[in-house]
């Protein structure tokens, strides 16, 4: 009876372990000021660094589309938002963190 209850354990053990869904990670930085830029760095080997410029009427430290269309782009490629967050300690800030399942 120890034998198949450990057996049982261990193949449920082994089931969960391998079920487990693997991920790549992004994280989309948003940084205004003069100049604003988007940074991406995806999964630890990616990156890469634009800036982003707005008309004049438009260019207001509240203006989150940049990252929005940015976080859009990505999303069209299967990636998933996970959340959002934003800084201002004297600049402003803002992060989205994106996650896409491994095939």
């Amino acid at each position: 009876m120890k034998k198949i209850v450990f057996v049982a354990v261990l193949m449920i053990s082994a089931t969960i372990a391998f079920a487990q869904d693997k991920y790549q990670f992004m994280v989309i930085n948003y940084q205004v000021g003069n100049p604003s830029s988007i940074a991406v760095s995806i999964d630890g080997v990616e990156f890469s660094k634009e800036k982003v410029s707005l008309p004049k009427e438009s260019n207001d430290v509240l203006n989150v589309n940049p990252l929005l269309l940015k976080v859009k782009e990505y999303q069209d490629k299967g990636w998933e938002v996970v959340t959002f967050n934003f800084s201002a300690p004297g600049y402003y800030f803002y992060v989205a963190y994106l996650k896409k399942k491994k095939n």
